[in-house]
């Protein structure tokens, strides 16, 4: 089955205009896939909503004014009130439930029920929408700044049915860490998403990987290491980690790092967690860090 991400990178394939994308909860790495398959010099303008709990809560992220910023004829808008979805190529669009991320555009293993259907930009509603967008204001560093700390202040969050759906993690601030348990086997999915080759488990895992981390099509594999090294080096568990390296690195402080990251995991869950990070280290670091298999000691290489 097409998933309403793929149909709504199709139809913003074909713009050769404009692109407008207007959702109330936008994911960085989601609009990094879906710039992915955008021209660079296409004019764009994300509007969304920036609220202190539900950056807390992982609803949407802040990183994607970061994200814009790195990118010419791009630019992000704020709507306080902002409840619809919208997305438009041009003269046609796509108008629905989906957010921008992930488990609305059916990308993710546990994706919600959504729904977007193909309109005009002439359409009234559609047009009346497109109006009062333009009072959106624009998003700055500064303000950026203060829903940061806002958001970091907050003790406990209450959403609302919708925006808690929204969500794609049930803690706030949790740090991602990888799913793939073969992360050898990472490249062979990136080649082909589909392959038989691969367990479909596994491959499953792997695509979501991909698409966290956010690695760009047609890379060599000698890139594409490298890449993913790159990707791995900004997440907070494996810089802390590889930091800390160079002291020598035990199973037993792997799985302490593990527990204090990821609160929601039980015992079996740090484990198998712990080993899975351990591997994609061995992987994509090895031309410094080694596993020693006796008692997995993860250390600088001699």
């Amino acid at each position: 089955m097409v998933t309403d991400g793929e149909r709504l990178k199709a139809l913003l394939a074909e713009a050769k205009e404009r692109i407008i994308l207007c959702a109330p909860f936008v994911k960085e790495s989601v609009l990094r896939t879906i710039l992915a398959t955008i021209p660079p010099s296409l004019p764009l303008k994300v509007v969304t909503r920036w609220r202190p709990d539900e950056v807390a809560a992982g609803v949407s992220d802040l990183e994607v004014f970061d994200v814009l910023c790195e990118r010419d004829n791009a630019v992000l808008l704020l709507l306080d009130d902002l409840h619809a979805k919208l997305y438009v190529a041009d003269e046609q669009c796509l108008v629905g439930s989906a957010n921008l991320t992930a488990s609305a555009l059916g990308w993710s293993k546990r994706s919600n029920v959504e729904l977007l259907i193909p309109a005009k930009t002439d359409d009234l509603d559609v047009a009346s929408l497109l109006t009062r967008l333009e009072n959106a204001r624009m998003a700055t560093s500064d303000l950026r700044q203060r829903i940061q700390a806002e958001s970091e202040s907050i003790e406990s969050i209450n959403l609302s049915e919708g925006e808690a759906m929204a969500s794609e993690k049930g803690y706030r601030h949790l740090p991602w860490l990888p799913r793939c348990a073969a992360p050898d086997k990472l490249y062979e999915v990136y080649e082909d998403s589909a392959t038989s080759a691969v367990a479909t488990g596994t491959r499953d895992d792997a695509v979501a990987d991909l698409l966290d981390i956010s690695v760009p099509d047609g890379l060599s594999q000698n890139d594409f290491q490298e890449v993913v090294k790159q990707s791995l080096l900004r997440m907070s568990v494996f810089a802390e980690i590889i930091r800390e390296v160079p002291k020598g690195w035990t199973d037993e402080q792997g799985r302490s790092v593990i527990s204090q990251a990821r609160p929601d995991f039980d015992r079996d869950d740090v484990e198998v967690q712990w080993r899975i990070v351990r591997d994609w280290i061995a992987v994509y670091f090895r031309d410094q860090i080694e596993v020693a298999p006796a008692s997995f000691v993860t250390r600088l290489k001699r």
